[in-house]
């Protein structure tokens, strides 16, 4: 080759110039950068090497003229081969024998498949750092690089150098453009009533956008059995996923999930803690995703690509981490929210089949005046009352309470209601009734499940009550002289034991009579210092108001009950049957 004027290289350098700081790309720019450098210099190819964020490896931008993104997952370890040595020393070096060059990592030329014959290095500089190393192989003919091809890539490079800040800090503000973007659309996700789902595997369509992977998933910490579920994916086998529960501490996620830190593998085969789950899988970034300082759920990233994932990505990474954690709060709040409402409609639902099942107001028996109340303190009621009528004239009363509140309680009051009104429709005696009753709950509910009752029969002519009280509270006798008598004859409570047996109580009534049945909710209110409502006062109301009507006297009674707690809504179901005898 002709020695080159002083004119040339000026005309060389500014021409470099032009046309690197048109190319703004990344990779347009390295295309630039090689066919500037080779033409110069008359070499076959170029590399440049650039350390990375932490400055833990030289990373392959180029290599032998390629720009792919195999070509990024080679990298050198600082000191590692001839670029590795130039960026200690901070020196241009030629070697034109590499074979015999013990600084040369042959390794690479191996991997993709070139033979370097003869090398020149030089450093790349930001200032007074090293930031990565330009390379250049095989100088065409016999003489080998020399000094003026060193002097003149130096020239080049100082150009390159410049140009690759552009470069940088236009990649680096069109990913934080990217970035901000996909955080305001998923930020628009918060504001939109979507399930749990449809965000997970939207945010993981967002996240597509800036950090590129082959496969991604969520997955969402069961606080009480500190497990990991397996949520939402995206690039996994179809059914990968299926009934997927990881224990704290299990595998990559489970680690995360458990030490509440991210985790970025470069290569998952030198990785003992990683579990497979696609064989494509070469390196994984997983983060956690935390909210009011505990960890909620993990998310992970899976690449084809060895050391796919860096530190800036696990930067972005964890802002939309903070963003799902907001996401799936918000989302579980309004799926609770959701099932509150449902709930709660049919709560509303049932209370209205609840209503009825209570007997009709208004009930006409010859000489006796009677009424009952029910008031549940949730939307369905565990109490009951009823009244049957037998025959012309004989008529039946019960009360009960089911043990618990709610729900549950209801459904079990329902079955013992419907199994009181069979059994008598059967006309058994009482004793008979209640044995029936108790072995049906036995057999049908859990062992801690339980109810009382009172069932009796009035006899309208003769004016005599028959009963058994089935471990209730006992119903109030007062008498027209103002005496008190309880009515506790009877047994055991229902359910609890298969074999209860229970004895009847004939008890003759007088005009002037007031019989009272009661569920707890009446005498076990209690009050703001403790103290409950308690049998005297029960007596003392049905005293002062003896001579009211059996409404009138059922809704006094609830109104001090009401008085006594100083609740408006009680804390147990309340339920009152009263029974005058004219």
């Amino acid at each position: 080759m002709s020695p080159r004027s002083g004119g040339d290289d000026l005309r060389l350098l500014f021409e470099a110039s032009r046309r690197l700081n048109q190319a703004l790309e990344l990779d347009r720019l390295l295309e630039v950068m090689r066919d500037l450098c080779l033409g110069a210099v008359g070499a076959e190819a170029c590399s440049l090497l650039l350390w990375n964020d932490k400055r833990t490896r030289l990373d392959f931008q180029m290599a032998y003229n390629r720009i792919t993104p195999d070509v990024r997952e080679l990298s050198l370890a600082p000191g590692e081969g001839m670029a590795g040595w130039i960026s200690e020393y901070r020196v241009p070096a030629i070697s034109n024998d590499v074979e015999h060059d013990p600084r040369f990592r042959h390794q690479i030329d191996r991997e993709i498949g070139f033979t370097t014959r003869n090398l020149l290095a030089v450093p790349v500089f930001r200032g007074p750092t090293v930031i990565g190393v330009l390379e250049l192989h095989n100088k065409r003919g016999p003489e080998g690089f020399t000094a003026e091809d060193v002097r003149l890539t130096e020239a080049l490079v100082d150009q390159v150098a410049v140009a690759l800040d552009n470069a940088i800090l236009f990649r680096s503000l069109r990913r934080e453009k990217a970035e901000n973007e996909a955080l305001y659309r998923i930020s628009l996700l918060m504001n939109e009533r979507l399930t749990l789902e449809e965000i997970l595997g939207t945010f993981l369509d967002h996240v597509a956008e800036v950090v590129p992977y082959q496969a991604g998933a969520f997955y969402l910490l069961h606080q009480k059995a500190q497990e990991l579920e397996w949520f939402a994916q995206r690039g996994y086998p179809v059914g990968t996923g299926e009934e997927v529960r990881l224990k704290l501490g299990q595998g990559l996620v489970g680690w995360v999930a458990d030490a509440g830190e991210p985790l970025v593998i470069p290569d998952v085969r030198r990785e003992t803690r990683y579990l497979a789950a696609r064989p494509e899988t070469r390196s994984e970034v997983v983060v956690p995703i935390i909210s009011e300082s505990r960890v909620i759920g993990v998310f992970n990233l899976e690449s084809d690509r060895l050391n796919a994932f860096r530190s800036a990505d696990l930067r972005v990474l964890q802002a939309f981490a903070n963003q799902a954690g907001i996401s799936i709060q918000r989302a579980w709040f309004y799926r609770q929210l959701r099932e509150k409402h449902r709930l709660e409609d049919e709560m509303r639902f049932a209370r209205v089949i609840q209503e009825l099942f209570l007997p009709e107001e208004g009930v006409v028996l010859p000489g006796f005046d009677l009424a009952g109340l029910n008031l549940p303190s949730q939307a369905v009621s565990g109490d009951f009352y009823d009244y049957i009528r037998i025959t012309d004239g004989q008529f039946g009363v019960m009360i009960g309470d089911v043990s618990g509140k709610g729900a549950p309680a209801a459904l079990i009051m329902a079955t013992l209601r419907a199994s009181l009104r069979a059994e008598i429709r059967n006309r058994y005696a009482i004793a008979e009734i209640l044995s029936k009753v108790n072995y049906l709950l036995w057999e049908s509910t859990e062992p801690e499940r339980f109810a009382t009752a009172v069932y009796g029969v009035l006899d309208l002519d003769r004016r005599v009550l028959t009963y058994a009280n089935a471990g209730h509270n006992p119903p109030l006798r007062l008498d027209k002289a103002g005496r008190v008598s309880w009515l506790s004859e009877g047994g055991l409570v229902l359910g609890p034991f298969p074999d209860s047996t229970y004895d009847e109580t004939v008890l003759t009534l007088a005009a002037g009579d007031v019989l009272v049945l009661y569920t707890d909710g009446v005498t076990e209110a209690a009050g703001p210092d403790g103290e409950q409502f308690g049998p005297d006062r029960l007596v003392e109301a049905v005293r002062d108001n003896r001579r009211r009507p059996a409404a009138e006297i059922c809704r006094d009674l609830v109104a001090r009950v009401r008085a006594h707690t100083g609740l408006e809504t009680p804390e147990d179901d309340i339920t009152v049957v009263v029974l005058r005898v004219l």
